[in-house]
């Protein structure tokens, strides 16, 4: 069994705690240190139950917590090599492990397989989670899915999956048509409409959990987010529990068996 919860998600902050097998990791550490301990708390955890630290990328609304959360003692962070260059700053008596694209790493009772995202940061990455035959994906931050993204993704059993925005209300916001481009475009973020077009080409009746993330509070909404997937779900017929992660609350555990 894998069990998550998410300690926040949004634009502007994000940080999952995950766990199999009595081993426990964050991913991300985009909110504070003192909300992270908080979420911690109440999902039974102390930071120092935690055997590491995963990252997808160096935004802010990724990583700005990590340095309070360092200071107690040295953490474990799994990142790319390039990424490591702007967290040992933040973080300088921490332990690195260098992530490689499809290089397969343990952690505890864990297996992690890292994969390339599309978005515009250094070496960003999504995360497939492995524990005793239960998989578990972690894709956020993409602006499109990338070849051989479905065929890693197909047969998990959970999914966290970016629902950044609406695309009406992304061109109705007011921003510069340069923002636009950028969260729009191959680099940028997922459209509630690419993620159910994913969910389609990978959507299987075990897939038993699924996770919208990311949301916008500007450019999206989690009813919108909720009513696409939740229409792609009932056309393929498959009985996924669906769950909207939000900034202001955390996402209770979610078992995946």
């Amino acid at each position: 069994m894998i069990r998550f919860s998410v300690l926040a998600s949004s634009s502007r902050g994000n940080a999952t705690v995950i766990s199999g097998g009595g081993t426990h990791v964050l991913v991300d550490t985009g909110i504070s240190a003192l909300r992270i301990r908080k979420g911690l708390a109440e999902c039974g955890l102390h930071d120092s139950d935690i055997s590491g630290v995963f990252f997808t990328h160096e935004h802010h609304d990724h990583v700005c917590g990590l340095g309070v959360l360092s200071k107690k003692r040295a953490l474990n962070l799994y990142c790319s090599r390039y990424l490591a260059r702007d967290l040992r700053s933040m973080a300088p008596n921490a332990l690195f492990t260098y992530l490689e694209p499809g290089q397969v790493v343990q952690v505890g009772a864990l297996t992690v397989t890292p994969f390339c995202v599309s978005h515009d940061a250094a070496d960003p990455l999504g995360y497939v989670f492995e524990c005793g035959g239960v998989r578990l994906g972690y894709v956020t931050d993409t602006g499109i899915i990338m070849r051989g993204m479905p065929e890693l993704l197909a047969g998990v059993q959970g999914l966290y999956l970016e629902s950044n925005y609406d695309l009406d209300m992304l061109e109705n916001s007011g921003r510069p048509p340069e923002l636009i481009g950028r969260i729009s475009g191959r680099w940028g973020h997922l459209s509630n409409t690419q993620a159910c077009e994913f969910i389609r080409s990978i959507g299987h009746p075990g897939l038993q959990h699924l996770v919208l993330a990311h949301i916008s509070p500007e450019c999206n909404t989690p009813a919108k987010a909720t009513a696409a997937m939740r229409t792609t779900l009932d056309a393929l017929q498959l009985p996924t529990r669906l769950h909207c992660a939000q900034m202001a609350s955390r996402l209770d555990w979610i078992e995946v068996q």
